[in-house]
């Protein structure tokens, strides 16, 4: 990977038998109290209505499938909901509560991010929204000043979602938040790593936002709990020093939240922007990092988002996303068989509070490798994996 591609890698956000290796460490955590009575086996798939009229649909065993009612009945039980500051079009608002609605009628339950930016925003990039400019010259405003607009629009977001009947008792502010959020973020690659200068600058900054998003959410839905979403899976001093700061600062924190795309072969930030990665190292990491995070916070965590590819054939920004796990081939059954021993490995660990496909449905080109369905849009062996684990 260049560094550009490292850049699209991370912007993203925004793994021989890695799980074989670590084996004897898993039995310490099996006896460990569950963080949740049934765990939240989770799938993003945000993308459906928008996909409604692609010319491959989604089939099973080559027969035409609805995709929630199918997810559900293979075991899926929550839903990340994904919310952007718009009026209309994909994740806008009103296309969440249409999404919401649909999935809640097939018994899922809704956890709500909230990405305060009018697109993407992830660990490349944390763009406020531009129309935030256009109303409340947002840029140019202090720190309190934003925190109040952030206030209100996350209190009228839940209210509307509340007004809808929707069901979200968990709340994600921001996505991928490592260096900063809503237009607060370091832009400086040296900087970015400095635990020192981010704890003392951005991520001060950074809370009192998140933490005026939260206060607007708990205004109209006081019992909502609440996750902070970071991408340095393979870092656990970068994860440790970002979650102490936020707590320190006063944030509700019922959850920490991690990306995992171990194909990614990001083990060292450095190291990934010369192009050198290494999914298995990457994968290790992360198995060690959760543990140690629940070592010393003892706050269950979620897995955001994770996917891994059926095939070393990536095209566009995730092309670098080809580092295979040891002992999971590329392939389509590697795909399955990591799904699954990943899913095997959460329920061992139960501070892993629930996990999150990224995408699933979404088989167009760029994503078509991750998705559980190809590219003409039939279901992969993976899609089977869900039900052993529901």
């Amino acid at each position: 990977m260049n560094k550009l591609l490292v850049n699209a890698v991370i912007l993203f956000f925004v793994f021989n038998s890695t799980y074989q290796v670590s084996a004897g460490s898993q039995d310490q955590h099996t006896t460990q109290q569950n963080t949740s009575e049934q765990p939240m086996l989770g799938i993003d798939a945000n993308y459906v209505t928008d996909m409604q009229q692609f010319l491959f649909r989604w089939r099973y065993h080559l027969k035409p499938i609805d995709v929630y009612p199918f997810f559900h009945d293979k075991g899926i039980n929550y839903f990340r909901l994904r919310i952007f500051v718009k009026e209309n079009g994909s994740d806008s608002l009103p296309y969440a509560v249409n999404t919401a609605k649909l999935v809640q009628a097939q018994g899922m339950k809704c956890s709500v991010t909230l990405f305060m930016s009018s697109d993407w925003s992830d660990i490349g990039k944390q763009p406020s929204p531009p129309s935030w400019d256009t109303l409340y010259d947002f840029s140019n405003l202090s720190l309190e000043l934003k925190a109040d607009i952030i206030r209100n629009y996350t209190k009228n977001t839940t209210s509307t979602l509340l007004n809808n009947g929707i069901d979200a008792d968990l709340y994600e502010i921001g996505n991928e938040i490592d260096y900063g959020f809503c237009g607060i973020f370091e832009q400086d690659y040296t900087k970015q790593e400095n635990l020192s200068h981010m704890q003392n600058t951005t991520w001060l900054q950074t809370a009192v936002l998140l933490h005026a998003g939260m206060q607007g959410v708990q205004q109209v839905d006081p019992s909502a709990q609440f996750i902070l979403h970071i991408a340095h899976w393979w870092d656990y001093n970068f994860s440790k020093a970002f979650f102490t700061t936020m707590i320190s600062q006063g944030l509700p924190l019922d959850y920490l939240g991690l990306s995992f795309y171990p194909s990614s072969g990001i083990y060292n930030i450095t190291l990934a922007y010369k192009g050198i990665g290494n999914g298995t190292l990457s994968q290790l990491l992360f198995q060690h990092n959760t543990e140690h995070l629940w070592n010393t916070f003892h706050t269950p965590l979620i897995i955001s988002e994770y996917a891994y590819p059926s095939t070393s054939f990536i095209l566009g920004m995730f092309a670098g996303f080809n580092h295979a796990v040891q002992g999971y081939p590329l392939t389509k059954q590697g795909q399955k068989t990591w799904l699954h021993d990943f899913l095997q490995w959460a329920q061992n660990h139960t501070f892993i509070a629930g996990t999150f496909y990224f995408s699933p449905e979404f088989h167009r080109l760029i994503w078509s490798p991750f998705s559980l369905f190809t590219f003409l849009g039939n279901a992969k062996p993976a899609v089977d994996v869900f039900k052993e684990f529901s």
